[in-house]
């Protein structure tokens, strides 16, 4: 995905009021991926988009959909999956051969590994979260300079913080907070408006982005994740002008397979 419903999950594993992690432990069972050949992983995911201004009613345009990743090599630095994934509304699309590299960064779907600008996804992506710490304990932080355009954002700056950590299970949940500049990776250049019960097409330029959420990872896999940006934009069409706020959000669940 672009992909994404945290919740439930998140909340039975990290009650308010549980006892600190102080002592640091190794960071490699939250992280390095533990696979098995003929597994399936299966996650359930959404993405939001609104557009929300004094001048024109709400804009909101929003997407859902599963996918399954069926390990096909275990290699845990270069697994390969077969995936299924459906968007609710559209026609399944199939992949015999997705290939992972670079510790997440980069993915390819029958076809040569790409830059893996998703948000969120089925397992650690080191382009969007950077190297983990080799130890970490509860309040632990480190920053990542994301290089380029990603779905949520711009290139920028974002802290990870160590909030939970599930030793015996092998959860750890982090928060990411982070600002960029700029246009996100496939970001809308125009949005469609409805102006006096007209459309309108209009040239968007976006403000600066602030973005802030929680995922919880288990072997290297997210098995939740949420996350929210907003962003001033101004709208533009001939002589007319206005200023809107934007904001989206994803959610991720790792979903039981087969359904």
């Amino acid at each position: 995905m672009g992909r994404l419903f945290y919740i439930l999950l998140t909340f039975a594993l990290f009650q308010p009021g549980r006892a600190a992690h102080d002592t640091r432990v190794s960071s490699i069972p939250f992280f390095a991926l533990k696979l098995h050949v003929g597994d399936q992983l299966g996650n359930i995911f959404s993405r939001t988009i609104s557009y929300k201004g004094d001048s024109f009613p709400e804009l909101a345009l929003r997407v859902s959909g599963t996918g399954i990743y069926k390990v096909t090599n275990n290699d845990a630095e270069n697994p390969v999956f077969e995936g299924w994934f459906r968007y609710d509304g559209r026609p399944e699309s199939h992949y015999n051969n997705i290939k992972v590299t670079d510790r997440g960064s980069y993915m390819g779907y029958d076809a040569k590994p790409a830059l893996n600008t998703d948000a969120s996804g089925v397992m650690y992506n080191s382009f969007i979260w950077g190297t983990a710490p080799a130890t970490v304990k509860t309040g632990d932080a480190w920053t990542v300079n994301i290089p380029g355009a990603w779905e949520l954002g711009g290139p920028g700056k974002q802290t990870i913080t160590v909030i939970d950590i599930d030793e015996k299970n092998s959860i750890i949940r982090l928060k990411r907070e982070g600002s960029a500049e700029g246009y996100f990776d496939n970001d809308y250049k125009q949005v469609n408006i409805t102006k006096d019960g007209a459309p309108l097409k209009m040239a968007l330029t976006p403000g600066m982005a602030h973005w802030v959420g929680y995922t919880s990872f288990k072997n290297g896999l997210v098995i939740s994740d949420e996350l929210m940006v907003s962003r001033p934009v101004t709208l533009t069409a001939g002589e007319l002008k206005y200023t809107a706020i934007q904001r989206e959000y994803i959610l991720l669940n790792d979903m039981p397979v087969p359904l």
